[in-house]
């Protein structure tokens, strides 16, 4: 049974696959690919790539070859779930989900119904440090926050500091058995439907996120989901990630130094060779051929001509992808 049968996005291995690729980026997928699985061990990597570049469509490719190469994989939108107010609960929600539909809750039920439990007492314990957190950030009066968690609780201030030292010492408990049941978890995909390991984790779209939420869902991968068995693939437009963080912690604060103790590595998505693109777009322009154009660079092709045209422009004024398909459907 292969595992792109039961992935949640299989379908885009007809709409998405690197051999339709109009930018011709099979070559680096497959290399990226091979680098990618070669770690095992909560290995985080940075895709690196301007607004417009093709990032999402290029992950979408990506993950059809993975499954193909039977390594489970995991998408996550981080702009999609922006609204949410804890990284956490979508990251353990979309890994939870997703992994149960690779094996259907075979030889895992249990596996499965532990981690729950350990990603309900993570969860429970982050929601009373945020509560502190935010009343102190917002209010300039943490007791705020305590004092709602209190109510919440019901309890008298002695307690309340008994239940925060427990809940506290519960999370960190928690934190360790939840990497314990994700390695095992994928552990049983690899016995059970012959998987090759690691499971790989792709995040999209975090550049376009809150400048806080992006933040805190770097430090939810790093810190709770340094796991065996897990690698992760972050596609961002880095540039853009620093200026958010700067937003936060100030202009002088040396932000991509600070992404460095979320990323291992750094790689790029290579830039597209414009005129090949336009020429695997197929568009008919046929209708065109009355038109005198100035300067007219080949005899024959008003197709070529065109293509080559709008290839100086894109590279004279700097457009991407996105730019230059807007371009085309003006024309």
């Amino acid at each position: 049974m292969s595992s792109l049968d039961k992935a949640k996005y299989e379908h885009w291995k007809d709409t998405h696959n690197f051999d339709n690729c109009k930018l011709n980026r099979k070559e680096y997928g497959v290399f990226l690919s091979n680098y990618l699985v070669g770690e095992t061990n909560g290995f985080v990597l940075n895709l690196n790539g301007s607004w417009g570049a093709g990032k999402t469509e290029f992950l979408k490719r990506f993950y059809t070859h993975l499954l193909e190469e039977k390594h489970p994989v995991i998408y996550i939108d981080a702009w999609e779930s922006d609204f949410s107010k804890e990284p956490l609960t979508v990251i353990t929600s979309e890994l939870l989900t997703q992994l149960e539909s690779f094996n259907n809750g075979i030889g895992s039920q249990e596996n499965t119904k532990r981690l729950k439990q350990f990603l309900s007492k993570a969860i429970k314990a982050t929601a009373v440090g945020v509560a502190g957190y935010a009343s102190k950030k917002y209010l300039d009066d943490s007791t705020v926050g305590s004092n709602a968690m209190m109510k919440y609780f019901d309890e008298s201030p002695t307690d309340f500091m008994k239940q925060l030292t427990s809940e506290y010492s519960q999370q960190i408990e928690a934190i360790q058995k939840i990497r314990e049941c994700l390695s095992q978890l994928a552990k049983v995909l690899k016995s059970n439907y012959g998987a090759e390991i690691p499971v790989v984790v792709l995040v999209d779209e975090l550049d376009r996120c809150r400048p806080t939420y992006a933040i805190e869902m770097l430090e939810v991968i790093k810190h709770f989901f340094k796991t065996e068995n897990f690698v992760f693939l972050i596609a961002t437009d880095t540039d853009q990630l620093s200026h958010s963080i700067n937003a936060v912690y100030g202009y002088n604060f040396d932000s991509k130094q600070y992404l460095k103790k979320f990323f291992d590595r750094k790689a790029s998505l290579p830039s597209p060779n414009i005129e090949q693109y336009l020429n695997a777009l197929s568009i008919n322009y046929d209708e065109y051929n009355r038109l005198n154009l100035f300067p007219k660079i080949y005899n024959n092709s008003i197709k070529d001509t065109i293509n080559k045209i709008i290839g100086l422009l894109a590279t004279g004024y700097d457009l991407h992808i996105r730019d230059i398909d807007q371009l085309v459907n003006k024309f």
